[in-house]
C-alpha cells in the first residue's frame, strides 16, 4: 500500500493536513477498501489514546522517577504507522454499516478538538540552525552542526526546495564528558497562548519529520528519532545539555524509525505524541539522527562524536489538540 496515504492520515489526525489533501484522502477513501481499514485503525487509536487520557494525566502527576514517566511511542514501520491497532467490531460496524467515507470524517471529527498548528517547518527560509546546542529562546533552531542544503547527490528534499542535512553529533563548545552518538535539532516552543483557556481539558502535542540517507555500509545502522519535551515555566535552560533537559522535563516522548534503509529515493517517516502535564508552559522538539550499534558492536571508542556522510530530516510538523472539559464530559457520557 502507498505509504504516502497514510502519511495524508496520520496528518490528517494531528491537524497537519492541508484542505487539498483532505479533499484527495476522501476520494482515495471511496475506492480503496485497504486504505479505509487502515484509517479506521487509525481513528480507533485516536479515540483510545482519548479514552485513556484520564489514566495518562495520573501517571504523569504522580511523584514518581523520571524513567517511569516516559511515554514512549512504538516503532514507525512503512506498512504499519504509529496509529497501528486492531480495528474493533463496534467501530467497523458503526461505520461499515452505515456510513459512507465523507461521514467517517465527521464522525471522527468530534474526538479530535481543536487542533492548532505549532510549526510546519521544511527549511525553506528564515536563519539557519545554530549550532550551539539546546536552543535558549522560542523559535530557533539550534543543535549539533548541521546545514541547511538542496538537492545533494541525488537526495531530493521531500518537500520545497531545500531539507536539513546533519554533520555531527556534536555543537561548537561542547563540553559534555562522554561521547555523543546522536545528532540533534531542536525547537523551543512557548505553548502557554494555547493553554491559557484549557479549563480541565486536555491537550496533546503531535511531532512528526522524515529522514533519508545516502547509502551507508552494511555493517552500520541510524534510526531517525523524534522527541518531545514538556517544561515548566521556571525551566532554566541557559548553558543547558539534552541531558539537563531531560532531567528538568515534565514528562517526554519518543517516536522513531528504526534502521534507516539505503535507498536515497525513500523518506521515511517517524512521529510521537505526548499528553502535556499541568504546569507546561514550553514544548521542545527534537529531530534526531542516531548512530546505533550492530552485532554487539561497541561505539563508545573514540572519537568523542560521530561525522554523519549523508544523513537528512525535512517536513517537520508541529500540533497542538485542545479538548476542552466540555468536550471531555460529552465523550465520558
Amino acid at each position: 500500500m502507498n505509504t504516502h496515504w497514510h502519511d495524508l492520515i496520520e496528518r490528517y489526525i494531528s491537524g497537519t493536513i492541508t484542505e487539498a489533501e483532505t479533499e484527495a484522502l476522501e476520494h482515495q477513501l471511496k475506492t480503496d477498501a485497504a486504505l479505509r481499514d487502515w484509517y479506521l485503525d487509525a481513528v480507533n487509536l485516536d479515540s483510545a489514546l482519548e479514552g485513556t487520557a484520564e489514566s495518562a494525566e495520573i501517571a504523569l502527576s504522580l511523584p514518581m522517577p523520571l524513567s517511569q514517566r516516559v511515554l514512549t511511542a512504538p516503532p514507525v514501520h512503512p506498512a504499519r504507522s504509529l496509529f497501528s491497532r486492531p480495528l474493533t467490531s463496534a467501530v467497523a460496524g458503526i461505520v461499515f454499516g452505515t456510513l459512507c467515507t465523507s461521514a467517517v470524517f465527521a464522525y471522527v471529527a468530534p474526538s479530535v478538538g481543536k487542533v492548532i498548528s505549532l510549526l510546519q517547518e521544511s527549511f525553506e527560509k528564515g536563519p539557519a540552525p545554530l549550532m550551539t546546542g539546546v536552543p535558549s529562546v522560542p523559535e530557533q533552531w539550534s543543535g549539533d552542526y548541521s546545514e541547511v542544503v538542496v538537492e545533494y547527490e541525488g537526495v531530493k528534499p521531500k518537500h520545497g526546495g531545500k531539507m536539513a542535512r546533519l554533520l555531527r553529533s556534536d555543537y561548537a563548545g561542547r563540553a559534555v564528558p562522554r561521547p555523543s552518538r546522536q545528532g540533534d535539532l531542536m525547537r523551543l516552543v512557548d505553548v502557554r497562548p494555547f493553554l491559557r483557556n484549557l479549563n480541565g481539558g486536555d491537550a496533546v502535542t503531535t511531532l512528526s519529520a522524515v529522514f533519508n540517507a545516502l547509502p551507508f555500509p552494511a555493517t552500520e545502522r541510524y534510526d531517525g528519532m523524534v522527541t518531545i519535551y514538556a517544561l515548566g515555566a521556571d525551566t532554566d535552560l541557559r548553558d543547558a545539555t539534552e541531558d539537563s533537559v531531560k532531567e528538568a522535563a515534565l514528562a517526554f516522548s519518543v517516536g522513531a524509525v528504526r534502521s534507516l534503509d539505503r535507498d536515497p529515493n525513500t523518506w521515511q517517516p517517524a512521529s510521537t505524541r505526548l499528553l502535556l502535564p499541568a504546569g507546561t508552559a514550553f514544548v521542545m522538539l527534537k529531530v534526531s539522527v542516531c548512530r546505533m550499534p550492530v552485532a554487539g558492536e561497541i561505539l563508545s571508542a573514540p572519537p568523542d562524536f560521530v561525522t554523519f556522510s549523508g544523513h537528512f530530516v525535512d517536513d517537520v510538523r508541529a500540533s497542538i489538540r485542545i479538548r476542552d472539559t466540555a468536550a471531555s464530559s460529552a465523550k465520558g457520557h
